[in-house]
């Protein structure tokens, strides 16, 4: 093989390469603004979509008021979750996340430090707080330990 068919050989592995990158790489934080959802926003009912890594973002189903905080819902099945549930808030607000499950266990929001029993016949785990530490949070299942959705709090 000549040095032009090295270098064609090259260049097309050169293309697949970025073209996987492009695809497969994680998604980036800032780069769609439009599937990111916080407390201060009212959006539709829960629409799901599956990421090409198989992990399902779920825009939550958010409701403002001026007498009361923003609602962040979580609902996981019997089965348990069906991905991991992206939430996001803003440094300072006011948030009621709830969060309904299938089966019984505790639901704790990381970093917060909220605890709370819930499951089938029982009322859903309802967590109001101030958002007031930035960061990245697992809520999780304690017994199970199952990470059904991570808020993330902006400044």
């Amino acid at each position: 093989m000549g040095n032009a068919g090295r270098i064609g050989i090259g260049v097309a592995a050169l293309v697949v390469a970025v073209v996987l990158f492009i695809v497969l790489r994680p998604g980036d934080d800032d780069a769609s603004p439009a599937s990111e959802t916080t407390a201060a926003e009212t959006t539709a009912p829960t629409t799901t979509e599956e990421t090409e890594t198989g992990e399902t973002e779920t825009e939550p189903e958010e409701t403002t008021t001026e007498a009361g905080p923003a609602q962040l819902r979580v609902d996981v099945p019997a089965s348990g979750p069906q991905g991991v549930q992206r939430l996001n808030a803003r440094q300072g607000d006011e948030v009621e996340l709830v969060v309904t499950l299938g089966y019984h266990d505790d639901v704790h929001l990381h970093g917060y430090d909220l605890l709370i029993h819930t499951g089938p016949g029982l009322p859903p785990a309802r967590f109001e707080f101030e958002a007031t530490t930035p960061g990245r949070f697992e809520i999780e299942t304690e017994t199970a330990h199952q990470l059904i959705a991570e808020l993330r709090v902006r400044p």
